[in-house]
């Protein structure tokens, strides 16, 4: 199972090391429990009452990042929006729910693709949602070309190698006006990259970004730069959440074949990570907004 201790990995590499994270089995059941709470939304959370865990903390940000996205661009039954890095699909099933629009999830796992899709037969948006197999790190389809209305990708672009590139492919694929919502886990502006150990060690990772070099990005690719929505301060309590998580869960975790060895050293980069972020601030996140020029816009 992904262990990725003292490894970075070129945008060639990538790809594998992810399929290593996400898509076996015993590793998609982890982060199903640690950090979805047994739910398809799984990413870092927004919290806004004190009884609020790994789950419901994460649904508040889907919550936040569809709200960022209509205040950008209103989305309608209609409308078509391309989820980068779709996983489980959490984001898919709550755009389909909310706003009625199509959604193409563009993901590495066919596992978790698998998953994807028995969800939505479950909750009746099968004719809503397609999901893709596809590397963010190849250039994304031709026939692409100013088909959607809107880009969402949740925490995926840690694993871009060349996150310029990427994003001028979303230019070429988005509508003129279209919009560009997305959320990542990033080095605070001034970090170390060493300083992130706890992080690179258990994740696939290229290099991680800033949101200063983000807002550069976006305007580097052709996007107009909309807002930068800074949720840093949840870090460490998602951090000590996930680890309440491994401990209440663990005898459940081992009989789905996950090993004590492989949940200790989850527990000792989370220790570290939640501490690090308690006295440094060393790891920042948080929400992304941009938009592609409209027709004669400049």
């Amino acid at each position: 199972m992904a262990d990725f201790v003292d490894q970075q990995f070129t945008k060639e590499e990538v790809a594998s090391k992810v399929l290593e994270q996400y898509d076996e089995q015993i590793t998609r059941s982890f982060y199903q429990c640690v950090m979805g709470g047994g739910g398809h939304d799984i990413h870092f959370g927004i919290y806004k009452n004190e009884t609020d865990g790994v789950k419901e903390s994460s649904q508040h940000t889907t919550e936040w990042m569809m709200a960022q996205m209509e205040w950008a661009k209103t989305i309608t039954p209609g409308m078509h929006v391309l989820d980068l890095g779709s996983g489980h699909g959490g984001g898919s099933h709550a755009m389909a729910q909310k706003f009625g629009c199509k959604v193409t999830g563009y993901n590495l796992g066919p596992g978790q693709n698998s998953l994807n899709m028995e969800r939505c037969a479950e909750l009746g948006i099968s004719h809503l949602v397609d999901a893709q197999v596809g590397n963010i790190n190849n250039p994304l389809p031709q026939e692409w070309t100013n088909k959607f209305d809107a880009v969402w990708s949740c925490e995926v672009l840690c694993h871009a190698g060349d996150k310029v590139s990427l994003f001028k492919e979303l230019v070429r694929c988005l509508k003129p006006g279209g919009v560009f919502v997305f959320s990542d886990i990033m080095g605070a502006d001034g970090a170390d990259e060493a300083a992130l150990k706890g992080f690179t060690d258990r994740n696939a990772t290229t290099f991680m970004g800033r949101p200063s070099m983000y807002i550069d990005f976006v305007k580097e690719a052709g996007f107009k730069y909309v807002t930068w929505w800074d949720g840093s301060n949840h870090l460490e309590r998602y951090f000590r959440n996930m680890l309440s998580q491994i401990a209440n869960n663990r005898t459940e975790m081992n009989a789905k074949g996950i090993s004590d060895q492989y949940l200790d050293n989850w527990v000792s980069s989370l220790t570290e990570r939640a501490d690090i972020q308690q006295e440094k601030g060393v790891f920042a996140w948080g929400v992304f907004v941009a938009r592609k020029p409209g027709e004669g816009e400049l």
